[in-house]
């Protein structure tokens, strides 16, 4: 993803100053439709034992491979260094991921990417996140992001989990969203989204604004009968022509091993759902790509090769999916917070 000549991005605006993981989901009622047509990457053959397929993000008009690979699991586990992340991130550029999220929060996440890719970051389509209750913190958030990623561009910027956030209030003058929204008309970023895991409702009135580029959400076959966005919010990203990432595809890491900060940490599916999670989240239409989180590089490899081995499911298989997904429903709960 090389930088475009016409946007006006520069780093010196602001530079002043283990557990697998990811999101996908059934479509209840409505079902499955096919997605946007999968494009195959180049990539050395030596590398890989397939290609990975790309598809276009949206609006954006990006091509980004269906797999994103995503850092919260090593950037939040404090037994991971940054060396080691970056690590992870050049496997994941050897097998011929092009998309990378990050995000300030993820602590030790952006610095270990920021070490990775030198010549290799016009490769990559990179989306890092900003959760901030003011412009200021905002503004401080933005400014590290560049100096830890090593990068004088970004290509997507999410105002981070929405639904722990005041939407009303960052959408006013002087509010984030509003701010965010001037940023990226600066040219400061490429693409603006939205990202979340839970209260589905704060997310429409900011993809209403149809400033939103890109939607990050919560997307597998069980928590689409808890939370819904792909009832209640999917709808609204693809008649704005939103990009959507799928996250939370495998339903994050297991309560029972406590979360990512344990590098033993399981998904909270059953690793013999895995195949079908994907299956499920890649069917889902509008999703451009599954963001799998990983803590090793074993687990970058192993959700490549499931990535790529990627099929739509059967009448069957979305039959039994969305039964399966109903009782592991009940027993998961809200475990993202609140559902309203």
């Amino acid at each position: 993803m090389s930088k475009p000549d016409h946007a006006n991005i520069h780093r010196r605006t602001f530079v002043q100053t283990s557990g697998l993981a990811a999101g996908g989901a059934l479509l209840g009622q409505s079902g499955l439709c096919h997605a946007a047509e999968d494009r195959p990457v180049e990539v050395e053959p030596d590398t890989v034992a397939g290609p990975l397929a790309r598809r276009t993000l949206g609006r954006t008009g990006q091509s980004i491979t269906t797999m994103t690979l995503g850092t919260a699991p090593c950037g939040l586990c404090p037994k991971i260094h940054p060396p080691e992340i970056a690590k992870i991130v050049t496997t994941a550029l050897d097998l011929g991921i092009t998309s990378i999220d990050t995000a300030p929060a993820y602590k030790q996440s952006e610095e270990g990417i920021g070490l990775a890719l030198g010549q290799r970051r016009k490769d990559v389509f990179l989306a890092t996140k900003v959760l901030a209750k003011t412009v200021e913190e905002a503004e401080k958030s933005l400014t590290n992001s560049f100096r830890l990623l090593r990068t004088d561009w970004i290509d997507l910027v999410y105002y981070h989990s929405v639904g722990v956030q005041d939407v009303q209030r960052a959408m006013l003058p002087g509010g984030v969203f509003n701010w965010l929204v001037k940023q990226k008309k600066a040219g400061k970023f490429r693409y603006l989204g939205i990202s979340g895991h839970n209260r589905p409702g704060r997310f429409l009135p900011l993809l209403e604004t149809d400033q939103v580029d890109v939607l990050l959400a919560v997307i597998n076959f069980v928590d689409q009968h808890t939370y819904r966005f792909e009832e209640k919010v999917l709808p609204v990203a693809r008649k704005h022509n939103a990009g959507i990432v799928a996250m939370k595809v495998f339903g994050g890491a297991s309560r029972r091993a406590g979360s990512y900060e344990n590098p033993k940490a399981p998904p909270e599916l059953d690793l013999k759902y895995l195949d079908q999670a994907i299956g499920y989240a890649l069917s889902v239409p509008g999703v451009a790509t599954a963001n799998l989180g990983a803590h090793n590089v074993d687990q970058v490899r192993k959700n490549v090769a499931m990535v790529r081995a990627f099929k739509r499911l059967s009448g069957e298989q979305q039959r039994a999916l969305a039964q399966l997904g109903k009782q592991l429903a009940g027993k998961w709960g809200d475990h993202f917070g609140p559902v309203a």
